[in-house]
């Protein structure tokens, strides 16, 4: 059969009715080849564009998270975050830009998000390490309202973090941040300039994050 006899057979087998017609057997539609090529051509298409604004926005808005704590990038290739707004309780709201002057580990995190919970702890090695010196930890929950407030008491409490965490619970801050995993994490300069992002839980508290960080502290 040759390609217009597969078209043919296509509208006619169409025109006979209802599938659900019980007079008529169920008839298999066959779609011509070139017809499947378009389809494929079309999923990897689309499919494309999502991929392309997601590496451009990380690509050309944030710099990549660093191999190691000598790979701080220079002051003139940083770019500057969103000045986001977060809620520290409830008629109190902090805005990221009143931190300027100090080095900025933002991260946000949700109560479902287990490699958050793995990873805040970490950040108390890192906060008594270097909160003297001049580092500012702000852990943004992205939780519900509801879920935030039965959850989030507890767990501070029970882990004994020696710092607060902040609230987005309008998730519109988040957002401004293009957050696509959690936890996410965001080191800030003392200008408020982005030097390094990450996905995924890390060990804060290690010599290699230790050191990064006291790099910035000493610009």
């Amino acid at each position: 059969m040759n390609e217009t006899e597969d078209q043919e057979e296509v509208v006619l087998r169409q025109s006979e009715g209802p599938v659900g017609d019980s007079n008529r057997p169920q008839k298999r539609i066959n779609i011509p080849f070139w017809g499947k090529v378009l389809i494929m051509c079309a999923i990897v298409f689309f499919a494309s564009i999502g991929y392309l604004r997601s590496s451009h926005y990380h690509d050309e808005n944030i710099a990549d998270i660093q191999d190691g704590p000598t790979d701080v990038p220079a002051p003139e290739k940083r770019k500057v975050v969103p000045d986001i707004l977060m809620v520290a309780s409830p008629g109190n709201t902090k805005r990221l830009s009143d931190f300027k002057g100090k080095v900025v580990l933002l991260s946000f995190w949700a109560s479902w998000c287990t490699p958050c919970l793995i990873e805040l702890p970490t950040f108390i090695d890192l906060h008594e390490k270097l909160a003297s010196k001049g580092l500012v930890i702000i852990p943004l929950n992205v939780d519900e309202p509801d879920t935030a407030s039965k959850f989030v008491p507890d767990f501070w409490k029970a882990r004994k973090f020696p710092f607060a965490t902040f609230y987005d619970p309008t998730h519109s801050e988040s957002e401004k941040f293009n957050i696509e995993s959690l936890p996410s994490n965001f080191v800030l300069d003392k200008q408020g300039r982005l030097v390094a992002q990450g996905y995924g839980a890390n060990d804060w508290g290690s010599e290699a994050s230790v050191k990064f960080i006291e790099q910035l502290l000493t610009e």
